[in-house]
């Protein structure tokens, strides 16, 4: 598969991500993706459902709109 290809994939597995699920737990996210949410949901309330940390689809959706701005702010390996 193109290297472009599974980029493109990958982002947007992102972004349908809050229309497939109605609870979006940090697990769902691949990790190569985890350390920028990580940063950016800092200070943020968060819940524990089964032990595994949520995300608010709210907070989720701020998220990408912050990756489709500004980008990821760390070096991401897609490949």
């Amino acid at each position: 598969m193109n290297p472009i290809d599974r980029i493109s994939r990958r982002i947007n597995t992102l972004i349908q991500l809050p229309e497939k699920k109605d609870v979006i737990f940090m697990t769902d996210i691949k990790k190569e993706y985890r350390q920028d949410l990580s940063n950016f949901i800092v200070g943020e309330t968060l819940t524990v459902i089964d032990g595994k940390v949520v995300i608010g689809k709210n907070l989720y959706k701020r998220w990408l709109h912050k990756i489709r701005t500004r980008g990821f702010d760390y070096d991401v390996k897609f490949i």
